[in-house]
């Protein structure tokens, strides 16, 4: 049998005759069941459903009539039942009801969107539409009770209606949208998202002073009526229209993109009856246990965060880069962590190996399998090439709110491909070198992690020691802070080495680590990503020929402060050579340009350099460099 409430109440048999229920209250009874379908309904929640607080003198005598008058209505035997529980109706295999049809449609539809079919999706949106009448839902009583689940309904029809105007306006037909657009925005004022729309379809029409007029009116109605400013949305939009579009983030899809749409019409295979799944990820590893400090840091990718924008179509990209072991990775899970609950669509973790024991960093195809495998139903890797990978990945990120962090990469462009063209999306990158590409051309904002302060440093060692029952004293924990450099791997590898040895007191650590020559080596943990040698080593082995030598020369004659003359004279090279070296290297994060073409080396660092030089140069001997 087929069923429909989303208009007026009409039950039909499979072969198309209707069967007439007149009574306004049995009506309102199956509306009401159906809309609980496979679920008891308490004659309790049914009483209030259908009189509200204007009950009549026997509810149950009045329910148990209404029901015993729709058995007999319609002959929909095994359908109906009753029990002291309350009342219900089961549909059998094969009942069609409207309400699933247009829940079943408008997934379907927001499937082919995903998958970037945005005709397919137009399509199927009108049809989800379609299967609501004029009035809507006439037969379900406006009481309290079910006043509630009508406007829930509403609002799902009113957002599919958004959703086919969103498409349509992408496949460029925003002339054929005005008159639609005009009454929308009339029968409905208070949504915003339709006045958005309306101004838009209006500008690509050439409309411009129209589509400002009409802000005008959108914020005229709300101040008025209400006593606020439209939304943040709304009021970019009209921005963007004043400054005429100088990024083009509002033209209309290209002819050429319209004319190959067309063509893609032809003959196209059904889109299944099941949508393909897309589950919401949460691939986040776990957050770092004794997270200390970062405050300016976590204050920074918070403002970024909250610039984030549903007009435009990119995302808000933030970039922390630093030397090795500088804690990049842990602030940036520390940060997703704490600001996971704002993308409902889930976090991305994508971890592009560029500095590890790998000898080659991921691919750009074997980065989106990872993280999409879980997601949906992937082609085998033979037939795709890096760029379907890309517009893959990007269709099934489109109009979802996801955080995405990408950990260690090389530079911009392996990055690229994985910055979806969404605004609704946030993505943390981090990398060992500044990537200044993507402030050029995503407009990122760029953190460079420093060593923390004496205190934070200080406090992280002793909350790991803390954490372990271990006793320490206070000058002990300064010696062993300072002669990790304050950099945080150093300090949590030091941390370990103390746990593992507690019957030993920390003053033996710091007597090791006194001995600069076999630093490294007592900073040595038990697996590659613990180790500060290895750490610096991946790094080390990025630099291009050029820059390894002028690294290997520094740390040859123990410099820890020089200007790129000087540097030169040092290797030998003009002072143009060892500027664009130390630039490198400065990129790189193996040394830094504290002041205009002044480099400082770290001491950690230092001692890495000075023993590459002894292993790869037979350099000098131990001498330091005024």
């Amino acid at each position: 049998m087929q069923f429909a409430i989303l208009g007026s109440l009409t039950v039909r048999f499979a072969n198309g005759d209707p069967l007439a229920i007149m009574r306004p209250r049995q009506r309102s009874i199956l509306c009401i069941l159906l809309l609980n379908s496979e679920r008891r309904v308490s004659k309790e929640h049914l009483a209030d459903a259908l009189w509200g607080t204007d009950l009549p003198s026997d509810p149950g005598g009045a329910l148990r009539s209404n029901f015993y008058g729709l058995r007999k209505a319609i002959p929909i035997k095994r359908r109906l039942h009753s029990g002291r529980d309350g009342y219900g109706l089961a549909l059998h295999e094969g009942d069609v009801l409207d309400l699933h049809r247009f829940q079943s449609l408008t997934q379907q539809a927001r499937a082919a969107r995903l998958l970037g079919d945005v005709d397919a999706a137009a399509r199927i949106f009108q049809r989800a539409l379609d299967t609501w009448g004029e009035p809507p839902l006439a037969d379900i009583p406006a009481t309290p009770t079910m006043q509630p689940v009508v406007s829930e309904l509403l609002e799902h029809r009113h957002a599919v209606q958004e959703e086919l105007v969103d498409a349509r306006l992408a496949l460029g037909r925003h002339h054929e949208l005005l008159p639609f657009l005009m009454s929308l925005t009339t029968a409905q004022p208070l949504r915003e998202r339709r006045w958005e729309q309306f101004m838009l379809a209006l500008y690509r029409c050439g409309r411009r002073a129209e589509a400002l007029d009409t802000f005008t009116r959108a914020r005229r109605l709300l101040v008025e009526e209400y006593g606020i400013d439209p939304g943040v949305p709304l009021q970019h939009l009209q921005q963007l229209i004043l400054a005429g579009d100088p990024m083009q983030s509002l033209a209309p899809p290209h002819p050429r993109q319209l004319l190959h749409a067309d063509a893609a019409r032809e003959p196209r295979p059904q889109l299944h009856e099941v949508p393909p799944q897309v589950g919401v990820p949460h691939q986040l590893p776990a957050e770092p246990r004794h997270f200390i400090g970062r405050e300016t840091e976590l204050k920074v990718l918070t403002d970024v965060a909250n610039e984030m924008s549903p007009v435009g179509s990119s995302p808000v990209v933030s970039v922390l880069c630093g030397p090795p072991g500088i804690g990049k990775t842990a602030l940036a899970l520390h940060f997703a962590h704490k600001i996971a609950d704002r993308f409902p669509d889930g976090q991305l973790y994508i971890d592009l190996g560029a500095f590890g024991p790998a000898t080659d960093s991921m691919s750009i195809q074997q980065a989106i399998r990872s993280v999409l495998a879980p997601l949906i139903s992937l082609p085998e890797p033979d037939n795709m090439t890096p760029a379907a990978y890309a517009n893959l990945y990007r269709t099934t990120i489109a109009q979802r709110q996801i955080l995405i962090l990408i950990d260690n990469a090389f530079d911009s462009a392996q990055v690229q491909p994985l910055i979806p063209a969404s605004p609704y999306c946030m993505v943390v990158i981090t990398s060992r070198r500044k990537l200044t590409g993507l402030v050029t051309s995503h407009g990122a904002h760029l953190t460079t992690l420093d060593v923390p302060s004496r205190a934070e440093a200080k406090a992280l060692l002793a909350s790991r020691l803390a954490a372990n029952d271990l006793d320490f004293d206070s000058a002990a924990l300064s010696e062993v802070t300072e002669a990790c450099a304050r950099l945080p791997l150093a300090l949590v590898i030091a941390a370990t080495r103390a746990v593992s040895r507690p019957l030993l007191p920390l003053r033996q650590l710091a007597e090791e680590l006194r001995c600069e020559q076999n630093r490294l080596n007592v900073l040595r943990g038990g697996r590659s990503s613990g180790d500060i040698r290895a750490a610096f080593s991946w790094s080390y082995k990025r630099l291009t020929s050029a820059e390894a030598r002028m690294f290997r020369v520094l740390g040859a004659h123990r410099v820890r402060d020089i200007t790129a003359a000087d540097a030169g004279r040092l290797a030998d090279v003009p002072t143009l050579a060892a500027m664009q070296a130390l630039t490198g290297l400065a990129y790189a994060h193996l040394i830094r340009e504290y002041a205009p073409k002044r480099y400082r080396f770290d001491d950690l660092v230092s001692t890495y350099a000075a023993e590459k030089a002894r292993e790869e140069d037979d350099g000098p001997p131990d001498s330091t460099t005024p």
